[in-house]
Parts: structure tokens; sequence; C-alpha cells
């Protein structure tokens, strides 16, 4: 009886650890506890200097690519579908649709506008913009920070993008065009597949160019986690 339940146990484990690989978001594929740990580690070290705030967000994607990309695919499929009935009916007593040949235009209509249009959908700039908006909506979570003063770096895998969103305290302070940079430095390590590495630089180059303009105070407190979060 010891035995089955031992070998009954093991065969849950190893179905629990299937499927969890299975459901694995690309979260957990890209960023392993040891990078969660340098990014804090950067993190604290970047805050040493400033009393401003630095947050890191970590999302596996910002939209929903796949089912916007199958919804326009399916409505074109049957906008191909009807309009090949009407182009290729037979009237005579009675009308005539010819529906092998429509249903052979709906299979073109969907690879046409799943693998062409749907690319369009996903091009380099609206996945940035998906990425930004949904910093913008996470921007709550930096906004009780002291003297406005934090900054938060959001990374969308999917879209393989990121956004930096400063609040107003320390977006006063500096050009536009630095965050610009800061991005820049995210994407290509992206690219790069160093995607720890590349969010590790830019927090320490907004740490010290925070640190310009809002030296750490004697009383400061850490407001805001230092260990990234994953968006859900």
């Amino acid at each position: 009886r010891i035995w089955r339940r031992t070998v009954g146990w093991r065969r849950r484990q190893r179905r629990m650890v299937g499927a969890k690989g299975i459901m694995a978001s690309l979260v957990d594929r890209y960023f392993s506890q040891a990078d969660f740990d340098a990014i804090e580690a950067a993190v604290k070290k970047a805050e040493s200097g400033t009393s401003g705030e630095i947050a890191v967000e970590l999302a596996s994607r910002s939209r929903s690519w796949m089912a916007e990309r199958l919804t326009h695919a399916l409505v074109f499929t049957l906008f191909c579908f009807l309009v090949a009935l009407l182009l290729t009916r037979e009237t005579g007593w009675v009308t005539y649709y010819k529906t092998t040949n429509a249903l052979l235009w709906a299979g073109i209509g969907f690879v046409a506008a799943f693998f062409g249009w749907g690319a369009f959908l996903a091009r380099k700039e609206r996945r940035r913009r998906a990425v930004l908006a949904q910093a913008q909506g996470l921007l709550h979570r930096i906004t009780s920070v002291k003297q406005r003063t934090g900054v938060m770096i959001l990374v969308s895998l999917e879209e393989r993008q990121a956004a930096v969103v400063a609040d107003t305290g320390i977006a006063s302070k500096v050009a536009p065009e630095y965050w610009e940079e800061v991005h820049a430095r995210i994407v290509d390590a992206i690219r790069d597949g160093k995607h720890s590495e590349g969010i590790i630089e830019a927090v320490a180059v907004i740490g010290a160019e925070m640190g310009k303009h809002f030296p750490r105070l004697d009383d400061d407190v850490n407001e805001l986690p230092d260990r990234p979060r994953v968006v859900k």
C-alpha cells in the first residue's frame, strides 16, 4: 500500500510539473529566479543614490494579438464566401450557388487575411503603442511616491517591446528624448535575447539620472517594491 501511494504521488507530481510547463507564461520562459534577484539588486543599488523610485513590471503580452488576427480573418473569410456565392450563382428556373467554389475563395481569404493583414496589425509601431497604453494604465502603481518621482519600466514579451513612463516630478526635470534612449537600450537587449541585462542596464542609467535631480535624503524610505512584479 505504501509503495502504491508513493508511486501514485510521484505520478501526480509529474502531471503537475507537466501541466505547469505547458501553462508557463512567457515571463517564466524568459526570466529565471536568478534574473529576478539580479534585477531586484540593480533597483536597490540604483535607488541608493536617489530619493526617486523605480518599478519594474513584466508582462507576457499587452493584448491578445492572436484573437485579433483570428477575428479579422474570420470576418474577411465570411465576406469572401458571400461575395463568391453571389458572383458564381446561376439563375434559371432555380438559382444555384456554387458552394465549393465559394468555400475555396473563403479559404484563400482566410489565409490572406490571417498572414497578410494580421501581420500588418501586429506591426512594430502598433505593438509599441499597445505596450505604452498598458504602462499608462499601470501608472497608478507609482503615483504614490513622494515628490512624484516614480519611474516604471514595463517589458511585454510577446510584443518584444518595452515602455518607460515617469511621473510628473521626474518627467519635468528630464527631456523626453532621454526616455527614448532608455527605451532603445531595453528593446535592443530584448532583440539580442538579453532580457534581464537590458532591464538592469536601464535601471542603472535611470538611477544615475534621477540622482542628479533628486539625491537621496537622510529620511528616505523605500516606497515601491524593488523586485519585479508580473502583470497578470
